[in-house]
């Protein structure tokens, strides 16, 4: 990723980590979020290893190492949001199951070990070159691939413009995307998985994979 979107990523981090601790001590999640874990959770992850990129506070992995999945490693680029997501596995118990990784999941996809599921939660939209994340992250992936996403319509496109005017009035270098769909869907089939699952809210959507 640009050496801009980096620091970009690191400014808003500073803004949103801490009440996205709150909410999740409190029990609360957006609801894109739990469809995800929900679907994988019905799928089954008994045994089975996570990659999670891009996650933030950890909520993927947390929720299914407690409900049965073996391991997980984490890769994140933002260094608040890796210290937040170290201590929320601590506060549960779950550091020695979780491996976290600082930096550029596309830079270091070579070095990350090939997982069970890959998750991917409202990371497309904050990565400039989604052909490559996309590409490389589903090679990781033995089994599931699932993630979030913006639609890709006209209206969120005019949101997100909005988004990121304000972002750049605050002087953030911070800019968010809304990739074509149709290309996510194909290049994620091109590394030989089916939709297996797909629902949406009014902005987003969120697909579960399979490989076949």
């Amino acid at each position: 990723m640009g050496c801009s979107q980096c620091v970009g990523l690191e400014q808003e981090s500073q803004k949103w980590v801490e009440e996205d601790l709150k909410a999740y001590r409190r029990g609360k999640q957006s609801s894109t979020t739990t469809m995800l874990i929900q679907e994988l959770l019905r799928r089954g992850v008994r045994g089975l290893s996570l990659l999670d990129i891009g996650g933030g506070i950890g909520e993927i992995p947390l929720e299914l190492l407690a409900k049965g999945a073996e391991k997980a490693v984490s890769v994140e680029i933002s260094t608040v949001y890796l210290d937040a997501a170290r201590q929320e596995s601590a506060r549960k118990g779950l550091n020695d199951r979780i491996t976290f990784i600082h930096g550029d999941f596309v830079d270091a996809a070579d070095q990350v070990p090939v997982a069970d599921i890959v998750t991917l939660n409202k990371v497309v939209c904050c990565y400039p070159d989604f052909e490559a994340l996309v590409t490389k992250s589903a090679a990781r992936a033995r089994k599931y691939y699932a993630l979030v996403f913006p639609k890709d319509w006209w209206v969120i496109r005019q949101v997100l413009k909005l988004v990121n005017w304000f972002s750049k009035a605050q002087k953030s270098l911070y800019v968010a995307y809304v990739h074509p769909v149709q290309e996510v869907d194909r290049l994620i089939q091109a590394g030989g998985f089916k939709r297996a699952y797909q629902a949406s809210t009014l902005g987003w959507h969120v697909w579960v994979y399979e490989r076949p």
